[in-house]
């Protein structure tokens, strides 16, 4: 309770992060012991808040975001490839990249977490997914890979419903809604057409089946869904491909690049925290410090000045 208490203060991205540095902290204090489940007490709490207060671990990030450049080259790179050269789990992580990215999805809520926590055992399956039309109509799912090709025009949107995870237990949050998009590098950031293609890879013969195929599975059989380790392995592999360095990437880095992608994109408040689900000012969080958009603004305040 008093860790929880402590990252609420201090603003944590995540309530792990500060049980690790509470426990160095302990270690610091009370000489490296095994300290197991040596927790705080009433008495030791102003010496901790002390020690937090001079040593800011939220200020420290080692952990770098992607950015929309990262996922363009990526897309770029592929492009030029041909998606016939990809192997499936590359299909497989490159949807649940675009994914992450344009729906700032934490890595657990895709992959499979290594909690073993009764949330985080419920992945997306196909039959969260439902495909539309132009004209509102659901689509069917494809039932191959060539019947995917043929029939990816037509996906205009798509709604996912969104599993429990870790940080959503009821799974309460609202479905996602994803735009299709055909052609060029556009296709390869839409996660509608994305997903919709690797179903094709990996098709379901009936609605039974859609109940529990996994929609990101480890392999093309598997009935498993893909590690955060593996998830963030391929991810890196695919950075270095396309000539990006995959240093200090984490899986939660697609949802820290998206939502500053929203931020350099002129997005709102509301509109950050109705995409990221988030019902309070946490997103700030994720926030970086970015050289174009203090130029932009920069130049800005210079134009204004001018015009007096």
């Amino acid at each position: 309770m008093c860790v929880c208490w402590l990252a609420r203060s201090y603003k944590s991205s995540t309530v792990s992060t500060y049980i690790g540095h509470v426990k160095a902290l302990l270690g610091q204090w009370l000489g490296h012991v095994v300290m197991e489940d040596l927790g705080f007490t009433w008495s030791r709490l102003n010496k901790a808040l002390r020690i937090l207060r001079s040593t800011r671990p939220v200020s420290v990030r080692d952990k770098r975001p992607f950015t929309f450049n990262m996922m363009l080259n990526i897309a770029t790179y592929w492009q030029a490839q041909g998606r016939n050269t990809m192997t499936f789990t590359q299909k497989c992580m490159w949807a649940a990249m675009v994914l992450c990215f344009n729906q700032l999805l934490r890595g657990n809520e895709i992959a499979q977490s290594s909690t073993f926590s009764f949330a985080n055992r419920i992945p997306m399956v196909h039959s969260h997914i439902k495909h539309f039309g132009a004209d509102g109509r659901v689509l069917c799912s494809p039932v191959s890979s060539a019947d995917a090709r043929k029939r990816v025009h037509l996906v205009a949107s798509s709604k996912l419903k969104m599993p429990p995870s870790k940080c959503d237990p009821e799974a309460n949050n609202l479905p996602l809604y994803l735009t299709g998009a055909v052609g060029g590098v556009q296709e390869w950031l839409s996660p509608a057409t994305q997903i919709f293609l690797l179903q094709g890879d990996c098709p379901t013969v009936s609605y039974a089946e859609a109940q529990y195929c996994v929609l990101f599975p480890k392999s093309r059989k598997s009935v498993q869904p893909i590690s955060a380790a593996n998830m963030l392995k391929v991810a890196k592999a695919m950075c270095s491909k396309a000539s990006i360095d995959p240093d200090n990437l984490g899986t939660h880095a697609f949802r820290v690049g998206g939502m500053n992608h929203l931020q350099e994109s002129g997005a709102t408040i509301a509109q950050i925290m109705a995409i990221g689900r988030w019902s309070s000012d946490a997103w700030k969080l994720y926030s970086r410090r970015n050289r174009k958009r203090l130029v932009v603004w920069s130049q800005k305040l210079t134009q204004q000045a001018q015009r007096r």
